[in-house]
C-alpha cells in the first residue's frame, strides 16, 4: 500500500497525533495509559489515534521497507 503525501498531511494535522508521536520520540514506548495521562486525553482517543497512524503510516513505512530491504529516512 503506497501512501500519498497528502495523506500524510491529512494524518499529521490533528495535533494530538503530533503530540502523541513527539511523546513517542522523547519517552520510548507507552502504552495508551501512559499516553492518556501524559496527554490528557482518555485511553479510548489514544487508542483511536494509534490506530490511525498505524494504519495509514506506519504500514506503509513498513510495507516500503519489505519492498525495499531497508527503512526509509523518515524513521531511521
Amino acid at each position: 500500500m503506497k501512501i500519498e503525501p497528502f495523506e500524510i498531511f491529512k494524518v499529521l494535522s490533528v495535533d494530538t497525533r503530533v503530540k502523541i508521536i513527539e511523546l513517542l520520540k522523547a519517552q520510548g514506548p507507552l502504552g495508551a495509559k501512559d499516553i492518556s495521562a501524559a496527554i490528557g486525553i482518555t485511553t479510548a482517543a489514544v487508542s483511536q489515534h494509534l490506530k490511525i497512524l498505524k494504519e495509514r503510516i506506519l504500514d506503509s513505512i513498513l510495507n516500503r521497507r519489505e519492498s525495499h530491504g531497508k527503512l526509509p529516512a523518515i524513521i531511521n
